[in-house]
């Protein structure tokens, strides 16, 4: 009952969101639409060619691409998406995968507590796919720092023999593997439909979010300006790389014990729950048939995910 009774609440909300939208917007909806009808002729043959600038769609819904598409947040989160190597998921497929993990986890948690366990199971299923987006945006910028270094070297060699940054690159591309070939095999392919080298590395430091990839594409920009020897200062560049990486594995070392400390804390009180209630089901059932009772445990379910984040925070040095 209290399932059926929060997915009909769930559709007419959204039901509300959509024609709540759509009386809003109804004038801006005409003259989109209107400024559309006006590119398309009715004439044949090239006369009638319009080049218009193709974007990526946010999603694949219509409905949901037209509300997207006015949203700030849509270029940033389509930019993590590429970061982490998801460029197959859109923003709308994102957006509605959050939707659905806070669905399911509220209605877990409406069936178990009440309104406290929904308002919680909710947060914790819209906390899920953040979560791992930024897990996959660190392991992906992880994979790029570690190739860096190396490929570095293999471009101040081909610079040596004489290349030019454009066939190195080339070079890069085909040498290298995934993920950072074929962001060199991208540069050089770019370059030879005319985009101008410093916008194609802005490009790829864009892509990749990096810092050590920052550092590259801004050594290279200023030799390029100030002019000097290239290859050292990308020697000394790959340097600097490998003493960061260096410092970032102790920092790693350090900072594992108040980690996992969060960690067994964290899931302590979960083993403990479930241990009593097969130990002494009468014992906890005094908690899970009473009002109050339920609102403890979401209480304490909320305190332990917050000392966690708080630990987590406390454990992370930005470096």
């Amino acid at each position: 009952m209290v399932t059926a009774l929060l997915i009909s609440v769930f559709a007419g909300v959204v039901a509300l969101v959509v024609v709540g939208y759509h009386l809003v917007n109804r004038r801006w909806l005409a003259t989109r639409e209107a400024a559309r009808s006006r590119l398309v002729s009715d004439q044949d043959g090239p006369s009638a060619a319009v080049l218009i600038r193709s974007e990526e769609p946010a999603s694949t819904v219509p409905l949901l691409n037209r509300i997207l598409a006015r949203q700030q947040i849509t270029p940033r989160l389509a930019g993590r998406l590429r970061r982490a190597g998801l460029s197959g998921l859109t923003p709308g497929a994102f957006v509605l995968l959050f939707g659905v993990c806070a669905l399911l986890f509220g209605l877990v948690g409406a069936a178990a507590i009440g309104f406290v366990g929904a308002t919680i199971g909710a947060a914790i299923g819209a906390y899920i796919p953040w979560t791992a987006l930024a897990w996959a945006e660190r392991r992906r910028i992880d994979q790029f720092d570690e190739q860096l270094p190396a490929a570095i070297d293999m471009l101040v060699s081909a610079l040596r023999t004489g290349y030019s940054f454009h066939v190195a690159s080339n070079f890069l591309g085909q040498e290298l593997a995934p993920p950072l070939g074929p962001e060199f095999a991208r540069i050089y392919d770019e370059q030879r439909l005319g985009i101008d080298p410093e916008t194609a590395l802005l490009g790829m430091q864009e892509r990749i979010g990096s810092v050590e990839m920052r550092m590259f594409v801004t050594a290279l920009l200023i030799q390029r300006k100030t002019g000097g020897n290239l290859g050292e200062v990308l020697t000394n560049t790959a340097d600097l790389m490998r003493e960061r990486m260096d410092v970032k594995r102790q920092l790693d070392t350090l900072t594992a014990e108040a980690k996992w400390s969060g960690r067994l804390l964290t899931f302590l009180p979960v083993v403990t729950y479930f241990g009593l209630s097969f130990i002494a089901p009468d014992f906890m059932q005094n908690f899970t048939d009473s009002v109050t009772g339920k609102y403890l445990l979401g209480l304490s379910a909320a305190c332990v995910l917050t000392g966690y984040f708080i630990m987590m925070k406390i454990a992370q040095v930005d470096f």
